[in-house]
């Protein structure tokens, strides 16, 4: 098993196995209506992560995040660097939302690690609900992750 991890808002906190989100919304690896769970490789990653996409609101509006340490079972394939597509860092998504098509589809592994844009030496990971793996992924602890104010600038 892996130890993985997840930062979600307040709000999610009794739902931190929810897909929902990326369903909705789409992601950098996923296009709208396909949704998958983002974790990341360490919980530094996480809050990086996390920080990149918040609200742009003062410091004293930024909502209480949790961070969920999963324990998720070892069938995750690791991509390098090299095996990504020159455009994986666009900022724009569409063309990166196809990349994953066929495991997005019909996922042979419950994972995929991809290098973050963010740290390229971390890992974001995707998991697949359709995989069978999916159903044994454990939440074996949760906290509240607090924000330093030295990180955020309003």
């Amino acid at each position: 098993m892996s130890l993985l991890y997840r930062i979600i808002r307040d709000k999610y906190r009794h739902t931190p196995l929810s897909i929902e989100g990326s369903r909705l919304f789409g992601g950098r690896w996923n296009p709208k209506g396909v949704g998958v769970l983002y974790v990341t490789s360490t919980p530094e990653l996480g809050l990086v992560e996390t920080l990149a996409h918040a609200p742009s609101v003062r410091y004293e509006d930024l909502p209480i995040y949790w961070v969920f340490s999963l324990e998720v079972p070892d069938d995750i394939r690791y991509v390098s660097r090299n095996e990504l597509p020159a455009y994986w860092q666009d900022q724009t998504y569409e063309r990166t939302q196809g990349w994953l098509k066929d495991w997005l589809a019909a996922p042979d592994q419950l994972g995929i690690a991809i290098p973050s844009v963010l740290v390229p030496l971390s890992y974001n990971v995707l998991l697949h609900p359709a995989h069978p793996s999916f159903s044994q992924i454990k939440v074996i602890s949760q906290e509240t992750q607090p924000v330093d104010r030295r990180l955020w600038r309003s």
